[in-house]
C-alpha cells in the first residue's frame, strides 16, 4: 500500500522480500525482482469505514471506547474485568475476535489512554502479565516512541533527552514556557495526573459491516467463512442494542464495477444467526454469481426494539416456532410470491372479509367475533336447491340447528341483508347457510372442520 509516493503499509510476503515503509516505489520493485508486486492506493475512508466497525464490535466489550489517530482503537476495560475473568481474559477476547476478522493488531495496557498508545510501539505491550501502571514503566519510555504525538519530543530528544523520565522531572513552570501549555497537558495525560473523562461510545443506527475476501471467488462454498463472520457481528450488534430485524441485505462486489444484491426476510424479528445462516445459502442457490466476488457486504436498516418473548415451561420447541421456520425455508427457497398466508379484512361479508397475501407482508388482522365461524369459506356463495321447505346438498337434506344471525351490508351501493344459520347434513356434517332476505333465496357459504 502506498501513500504520497511512498510505502505505507505491507504484507508479510513482501515483508520477506525486503520492503518496509518508507521507501519508495521505485525500490520497492527493485527488491521484488521477478515476483508478482501490487501497490494498492490507500485509501483512508476505507480504513474509517473499518475502525468504525472495529468500535461496533468493540462495543461488546465496553461502551467506553474510541477511535485513535486513525489507526488505533483505545478501551477503557476496568468496568468490564469482572464480567470477563481479568486482565488476561479480556486480551485473548481481543484477540481472538481480531484475528477472526482478518485483522492483526499491537495491545497492551496502560493506566492512561496515551500509555496504553506508547506501550503498544514497544516491546512492554508484548506480555499482559508486567503491571503497566507503575510509573517506572512510564519513566522508561524513550521519546522516539512518543515523537508521533507531539513534535515536541523530538526537539527535546535533539536537545540530549532521551527518556520520558527525564523530562517529567524537569519543573512545571520552565517545561511550559520552553514546550507551551498545550504540550504540558500533553504529558499530564500520558503520566496521569489529569484523567480525561470517559467517551461512550454510540453505535451507528444501522447496522453495516463488511469482509473482504482477498481472493476473487465465484464457488458459493468459499464464501461460507465471511457469511458466518457477518452474521457474527450483525447478531453481536442486535444483543448490544437490544434490537431486532426481519430483513437483512447482502451486497457482493467484484471488479468492474460488478455489484450482487440479495435480501433476506423472515417472518419473525427473533431469528437466530443459524436460520439466516441457512436462509442466505438457499437464496444463494436460487442467485448464482455472474461474475467473481472479491467483498461481501451485509446491512440491517429495518430495526426494531425486540420484544421478550416467553419460553416454555419444559423448554420444548412450541409449534408456532417450527411453522414460522418452515415458512421461511419455503419462502426463500421458492420465493416470496409462493407462500401465501390467509389474512383478515376489516369488513362484514364473510367472502370478502379475508385475503392472501406473501407471508411476513402484512400482519393479519384477527377478527372481533370468531363464534360460529367455519374454517372454509366459498370464494362465492353457492345457491341451495330446494325440494318443498327442505334444502338440498350433495343430495342430502339440511336441518338447521343454530341460528339465525344477521348481517348487512353495502347499503351505500348493493345493499345486502343475510339471516345466517348452522345447518347439518344426514352424514353429521356442518355447514354454514344464509337466507338472503331481499332475493329470498338460500345460499351455502361454508364448512365447519
Amino acid at each position: 500500500m502506498i501513500d504520497r509516493q511512498r510505502i505505507y503499509a505491507v504484507n508479510a510476503t513482501a515483508s520477506l522480500l525486503g520492503l518496509e515503509p518508507g521507501m519508495d516505489p521505485a525500490s520497492a520493485r527493485a527488491l521484488a525482482g521477478e515476483n508478482p508486486l501490487q501497490l494498492l492506493p490507500r485509501d483512508p475512508g476505507m480504513e474509517s469505514k473499518a475502525l468504525e466497525s472495529l468500535c461496533c464490535w468493540a462495543y461488546g466489550i465496553t461502551p467506553h471506547l474510541y477511535p485513535f489517530r486513525d489507526d488505533c482503537l483505545m478501551l477503557e476495560i476496568g468496568g468490564s474485568l469482572k464480567l470477563f475473568g481479568g486482565s488476561d481474559a479480556i486480551l485473548r477476547h481481543c484477540r481472538q475476535g481480531l484475528a477472526g476478522r482478518g485483522y492483526s493488531a499491537d495491545i497492551a495496557l496502560g493506566i492512561t489512554p496515551l500509555a496504553a498508545w506508547a506501550f503498544s510501539h514497544t516491546s512492554q505491550g508484548n506480555s499482559s502479565s508486567k503491571d503497566y501502571s507503575q510509573r517506572e514503566q512510564l519513566e522508561n519510555l524513550s521519546l522516539q516512541t512518543l515523537e508521533p504525538l507531539h513534535e515536541q519530543f523530538l526537539a527535546l530528544q535533539r536537545s540530549g533527552f532521551s527518556t520520558l523520565g527525564e523530562i517529567l522531572a524537569l519543573p512545571s513552570a520552565s517545561l511550559s514556557r520552553r514546550c507551551g501549555s498545550q504540550f504540558r497537558e500533553l504529558l499530564q495525560h500520558l503520566s496521569g495526573e489529569v484523567i480525561a473523562p470517559p467517551v461512550h461510545f454510540e453505535p451507528p443506527s444501522c447496522f453495516a459491516d463488511s469482509y473482504p475476501l482477498g481472493y476473487p471467488v465465484r464457488n458459493q462454498d468459499e464464501l461460507g467463512p465471511a457469511l458466518e463472520q457477518l452474521l457474527t457481528s450483525l447478531d453481536d450488534y442486535l444483543r448490544q442494542r437490544q434490537l431486532q430485524t426481519q430483513q437483512i441485505i447482502w451486497h457482493f462486489s467484484g471488479l468492474n464495477n460488478y455489484r450482487e444484491s440479495l435480501s433476506v426476510r423472515t417472518s419473525e424479528a427473533r431469528t437466530p444467526r443459524q436460520d439466516w445462516y441457512r436462509l442466505t445459502r438457499l437464496r444463494l442457490e436460487r442467485q448464482p454469481f455472474a461474475q467473481e466476488v472479491e467483498l461481501v457486504q451485509l446491512r440491517a436498516d429495518q430495526l426494531e426494539s425486540a420484544q421478550p418473548t416467553s419460553g416454555d415451561l419444559f423448554r420444548q420447541a412450541s409449534q408456532s416456532t417450527s411453522t414460522s421456520q418452515l415458512v421461511d425455508l419455503l419462502s426463500n427457497r421458492l420465493g416470496s410470491q409462493a407462500v401465501n398466508s390467509l389474512h383478515h379484512r376489516d369488513a362484514h361479508l364473510p367472502e370478502h372479509s379475508s385475503s392472501s397475501a406473501p407471508s411476513g407482508t402484512t400482519s393479519p388482522l384477527r377478527p372481533g367475533n370468531t363464534a360460529q365461524r367455519p374454517f372454509w369459506l366459498l370464494s362465492e356463495p353457492e345457491p341451495l336447491r330446494h325440494e318443498g321447505q327442505a334444502l338440498l346438498f350433495w343430495g342430502s337434506h339440511l336441518e338447521l340447528i343454530y341460528g339465525p344471525e344477521r348481517i348487512e351490508d353495502g347499503w351505500w351501493e348493493n345493499s345486502t341483508s343475510r339471516d345466517y344459520f348452522v345447518a347439518r347434513n344426514t352424514q353429521g356434517q356442518r355447514f354454514w347457510v344464509f337466507h338472503e332476505r331481499r332475493q329470498q333465496r338460500w345460499f351455502m357459504q361454508g364448512f365447519f372442520a
